[in-house]
């Protein structure tokens, strides 16, 4: 009779294998309690003892050391690096010999951009790793080749069916030349879940809305892999580092080390591999990690201050990308934009505006937004204010001209366009945002939309509204206007186009201090889009459809916040950057309202629509 097995001072009967004892450690999350006493060495260490059983030839280095040890602690993690860092490697054995643990409750989700990148990268590995571990011992997981799919239930086994839950699939991410995302899987529910990300870089934020979705899960885990390319895309938003390290413009220490940091997603990690630190960089290790040669090689090619070299040998990701953009989260937090705004009176006003949207449109939504502006209340009358409102009482003030104004967005709506209905697409949205607007006590004459090219729009409001709603056009070229008090030249010789200008208003209002209440949304929004040089030396904002080829969607709730704060200009706001400093504040509403009564007597002499 074979003995027992004495293995971490405790003894095994002869029927327990050497891989089942590190697997049992595993499932008991690392330790053993047995009779008052504890046995193990803790998850990291049996984990990669799993590993090690199965996969002999697996070369353990300080980058595969950090990946395990961050992947098993944290919810999500991130690894951004050069090429040749091991990142899917390290990526599909974690995969596989986590679903190797608890193979009868894991759903495990592999995604890369399309699927032959799946089988060249990480599904590819997977595979791999999974033949080589059926010739050491018994593991689970039957191989189903034409559906990319690996699952637990074998063929003969499964009497009422097989469970497609309980294994791993490959998922292109990218279906048609356009990024779906995980929107088929977002309700993949398992006691156990898992996302593999792979050229998380080549993806828009789809991708990391859909991991919102399934992070609904109790145990969950996400791992996004890529090399650093732009602060926007998929990898950049999910790697960002946390709000108390600056993110991405914050400062983060760039010196070219192995290093890892907190993420602005709770309980998440990035992990940086920088390739001149690699441990294999005299190619001793004997496995494809980048070398020295290979890092020289593109210096020769590209140049040292090339982005090739930052990118695919650096790892880096590149600096000063806030230099371009017409907003930055760390200007936002700065100046307290996405902060509530403390009123001074309940003299306000109202504004609504609409970034008009239907019939399928390149898959833009259609977005209402409420917003007010009115008078700050001093340090010294902020505490009286709260105070007196959660009493249930209301501190009023008397206006005082010296206050600062500000504007604040108080609620963003999805507008519904049903396209089965007989009602048109234009009728449905005036009658919608007419509903909401006489709902919250908001004026025809506040409202404003961007009329574009849509005349029939227009015609909607006018027929099942009124005549006194404010059609914008930002399809033309800039105004008149001075750009600011610091920048005395006039709009249209310094920005491209009118959506230049008014987005650049709202960067204008938040350095002022005046910008309240911007929805995270909304910020990610203005923060994504990018400036260049056109024309005569003029700026000009990212073009839509190049924006929504990089971030998967058009930025309409920014637009809309926009038409917002345009139409807050009009009906008499002031932004204090637009004007000299030593100029007072002053209330020019009385223009707009001599507009609007010129405007009511012309349509006065007009036929109007019956119903």
């Amino acid at each position: 009779m074979a003995a027992n097995t004495y293995l971490y001072n405790m003894y095994w009967e002869p029927r327990w294998t050497a891989l089942e004892i590190e697997i049992n450690f595993c499932r008991h999350g690392g330790y053993i309690e047995a009779k008052g006493l504890r046995f193990g060495n803790g998850l990291l260490f049996h984990f990669k003892r799993v590993i090690s059983l199965l996969w002999p030839q697996w070369v353990w280095h300080k980058w595969s050391d950090l990946f395990v040890a961050l992947y098993l602690e944290h919810r999500t993690l991130v690894v951004i690096g050069a090429s040749s860092t091991g990142k899917t490697a390290c990526a599909a054995i974690c995969a596989l010999t986590d679903y190797y643990l608890f193979p009868e409750c894991t759903t495990i989700l592999c995604c890369s951009t399309e699927k032959e990148m799946l089988e060249q990268r990480i599904w590819g590995e997977i595979k791999a790793l999974h033949r080589t571990a059926k010739l050491r011992a018994m593991v689970p997981g039957h191989l189903i080749e034409g559906r990319m799919r690996m699952v637990t239930d074998s063929k003969d086994e499964a009497e009422e069916g097989r469970d497609f839950r309980n294994g791993l699939l490959g998922v292109a991410l990218k279906k048609g030349g356009q990024f779906v995302g995980l929107s088929s899987f977002i309700g993949v529910k398992n006691k156990r879940v898992r996302l593999f990300c792979d050229e998380l870089h080549l993806c828009n934020r789809v991708v990391v809305d859909s991991i919102s979705n399934l992070d609904k899960n109790p145990d969950f885990k996400a791992v996004g892999l890529g090399n650093p390319k732009d602060t926007t895309d998929a990898l950049g938003i999910m790697g960002e580092p946390a709000a108390t390290l600056g993110g991405w413009d914050g400062g983060l220490d760039q010196e070219p080390v192995t290093k890892f940091w907190k993420t602005r997603r709770p309980e998440g990690v990035c992990l940086q591999y920088v390739g001149t630190d690699s441990p294999n960089l005299d190619g001793k290790l004997g496995i494809p990690l980048i070398t020295q040669e290979a890092i020289d090689r593109d210096i020769a090619e590209y140049g040292r201050d090339s982005w090739q070299f930052w990118m695919m040998d650096q790892g880096v990701m590149p600096k000063g990308q806030g230099n371009r953009r017409v907003l930055t989260r760390q200007l936002c937090d700065k100046f307290g934009a996405r902060n509530m705004p403390i009123w001074r009176s309940t003299k306000r006003t109202k504004i609504a505006s609409l970034d008009a949207a239907y019939r399928g449109v390149g898959g833009d939504r259609c977005i209402l937004a409420f917003s007010e502006f009115g008078q700050e209340a001093a340090e010294d009358e902020s505490q009286k204010i709260t105070d007196a409102m959660q009493s249930g009482l209301v501190y009023q003030m008397a206006d005082n001209p010296s206050r600062r104004t500000l504007f604040a967005i108080v609620e963003v709506l999805l507008v519904p366009v049903n396209p089965t209905l007989t009602e048109p697409a234009e009728d449905q949205i005036a009658s919608f945002v007419r509903n909401a607007c006489e709902y919250r006590g908001v004026a025809p004459e506040n409202f404003f939309f961007d009329a574009g090219m849509r005349t029939s729009l227009v015609t909607a409001f006018a027929r099942l509204w009124s005549t006194a709603v404010n059609s914008l056009d930002f399809m033309g070229s800039a105004s008149q206007e001075m750009v600011s008090a610091d920048i005395q030249v006039r709009a249209c010789d310094y920005y491209y186009n009118r959506i230049t200008e008014v987005w650049y208003s709202v960067r204008l209002c938040v350095e002022s201090g005046q910008f309240r209440g911007m929805p995270e949304t909304m910020m990610n929004e203005f923060c994504q889009r990018e400036w260049c040089i056109a024309g005569k030396n003029k700026i000009q904002v990212e073009p839509k459809d190049k924006m929504k080829q990089k971030v998967g969607r058009s930025p309409d709730e920014a637009d809309c916040g926009a038409i917002a704060l345009l139409g807050a200009i009009q009906k008499g706001f002031i932004i204090r950057k637009l004007k000299p400093k030593d100029e007072p504040e002053q209330d020019e509403s009385w223009k707009h309202r001599l507009t609007q009564e010129s405007r009511a007597v012309e349509t006065g002499k007009l036929l109007n629509y019956s119903a």
